[in-house]
């Protein structure tokens, strides 16, 4: 992820409530639970998808690490 992604996420992810970001942040860890990349590569899927379904995956690692740094800051309680 750039950091102007980054900026753009925390940018964002600043205009929502309290309740708000929350949702977004366990959503965005629910996608980047598990992989279907492995699958993928035994299935015989093209290496093109499969780095696209990688880089996609990671993006979404790196979406709920933001987001869980924004909660966190704002002292929001995450998985209780």
């Amino acid at each position: 992820m750039t950091k102007k992604e980054c900026n753009e996420i925390i940018k964002w992810a600043e205009q929502l409530t309290d309740e708000e970001l929350e949702k977004e942040y366990y959503e965005a860890a629910f996608e980047s639970l598990g992989t279907l990349t492995d699958e993928m590569y035994e299935r015989g899927y093209d290496e093109a998808d499969i780095r696209e379904r990688e880089e996609l995956e990671q993006s979404y690692r790196d979406k709920a690490d933001i987001l869980e740094m924004l909660c966190l800051n704002r002292e929001i309680k995450l998985w209780e």
